[in-house]
């Protein structure tokens, strides 16, 4: 007998589409939901990371924003990339870093992310003010603009 759970996993990337050149705002959370991630020492490890990628063509950031146990980004694909490939090798890096910077070990990250195809330009930026506006909806800062997690190409407020 099959439960909900495996049933949903078996399907998690059925009609998955990876569209290089496309924009994408991608979820991915830690283990467990965790909070190890918005931190002096494990922000610019995900920040480098990103930019490394972003060197090797693989894809393009527009925003990052490093929560506490989760990242929202907002990427354009790389030519003949894959969000799973490229995604599957931040969180591997990342992982690794990470896990080595705090002594642990273990899974960092949840499998798989959650990912939305950006269409057009007005979602674009709607989905960009939505990541920034996120600690302050959490509650972690009362204006965006104090959380020193974040990173972006374009000018906020």
């Amino acid at each position: 007998m099959t439960t909900i759970s495996k049933y949903r996993s078996g399907n998690r990337y059925k009609g998955r589409v990876s569209i290089p050149g496309a924009y994408y705002h991608i979820i991915i959370c830690t283990h467990q939901r965790q909070k190890i991630l918005a931190d002096n020492t494990i922000a610019p490890i995900i920040f480098n990371t990103f930019d490394w990628l972003e060197t090797e063509s693989r894809l393009e950031w527009i925003c990052i924003m490093v929560m506490p146990d989760h990242i929202h980004t907002v990427i354009k694909l790389g030519e003949e990339q894959t969000l799973a490939k490229v995604l599957h090798s931040l969180k591997l890096f990342t992982a690794r870093e990470i896990n080595k910077h705090l002594s642990r070990k273990g899974s960092l990250w949840q499998k798989g992310y959650t990912d939305w195809c950006i269409r057009t330009e007005e979602t674009l930026y709607k989905t960009i003010r939505y990541c920034y506006a996120n600690p302050m909806r959490k509650g972690i800062v009362a204006s965006s603009r104090d959380y020193p997690y974040w990173r972006c190409k374009f000018e906020m407020e």
